[in-house]
């Protein structure tokens, strides 16, 4: 049984279109189905967890952005329910990784309608206060600051508004000192940004971390030593086409467990997470999903 997650507002309301278009598939096809389509999050998250106890579901799909996508991963942890999306938001980075994001209505009830062929990692985050789970990037410092500043921007949209969240963000920003635990390793690390990759992309497409694999069962830690403003602000847009991996000051190390100690706050898939300290583990292959081929 199908449960359809959909967030209205996502896309000036083009989340409401595509799932009325998705409903013509599942009725076409006598498939059997529930919406869940609250004025907000926590009626979202109180009516998910309820149908997701009560074990009718097999697969669920949302109809939103990275936000919507975000919530639900939080409520199917430790379940077996299927996990795809229907990109209607502004980043759809989780939508991109998977080669989702351009098919059509009826090209995604197709890949749906099978079984889903695909196990992606999970990463935990465990701060002081809560648990929380993420699919794709987790940011720290600099980086931080522009997607704090971007949720904050209602126009324009997409890479456009993290542009100009970069250049409003670099006026005041000061390098921050982190205490960073990659595994067993442990040091002190002065850096612009650091970064937890699972997926490789965030902030609409950026490619923070270019090679990083989401069912390889490793993160990708991604570290951006003191630079001045000006070289901040010519390596920074090369995150979208992943070319800023090579710059000198730019460092990638690999593991299973991070913690890390700041005075920053953290974002995963863009929404807000807490303050540091942190510690964030990867869940090798605990969400089931699908890719298009």
């Amino acid at each position: 049984m199908w449960l359809l997650v959909v967030n209205r507002k996502a896309g000036k309301e083009r989340a409401a279109r595509l799932v009325s278009a998705f409903e013509i598939f599942l009725n076409n096809h006598g498939e059997a189905y529930e919406i869940v389509d609250e004025d907000s999050a926590a009626k979202t998250i109180n009516k998910i967890g309820a149908l997701v106890a009560s074990g009718k579901f097999t697969k669920l799909i949302a109809f939103g952005g990275d936000g919507l996508v975000h919530l639900c991963v939080q409520l199917l942890v430790d379940t077996n329910i299927a996990f795809g999306v229907v990109a209607a938001g502004t980043g759809n980075d989780f939508a991109r990784t998977l080669a989702v994001q351009n098919m059509s209505i009826g090209e995604l009830y197709r890949l749906y309608s099978q079984p889903s062929d695909h196990q992606i990692d999970l990463v935990k985050i465990n701060t002081p206060d809560r648990v929380a789970y993420f699919v794709q990037v987790l940011s720290t410092g600099f980086d931080a600051n522009v997607n704090s500043l971007a949720n904050r921007i209602k126009w324009p949209k997409g890479k456009l508004k993290y542009s100009i969240s970069m250049l409003m963000t670099l006026n005041k920003f000061k390098p921050i000192k982190y205490l960073i635990t990659i595994d067993d390793v442990t040091l002190h690390k002065e850096a612009m940004l650091i970064s937890v990759a699972n997926g490789n992309c965030y902030g609409g497409g950026m490619k923070i971390q270019p090679t990083a694999l989401n069912n390889d069962g490793i993160l990708d830690v991604l570290m951006v030593s003191p630079v001045s403003k000006l070289k901040l602000l010519l390596l920074f847009p090369r995150i979208f086409s992943g070319t800023h991996i090579n710059h000198p000051k730019v460092s990638i190390s690999r593991g299973k467990r991070i913690a890390l100690t700041a005075n920053t706050d953290c974002f995963a898939d863009g929404e807000y997470i807490s303050s540091l300290p942190i510690e964030v583990t990867v869940l090798g292959k605990a969400l089931h999903t699908w890719i298009s081929k």
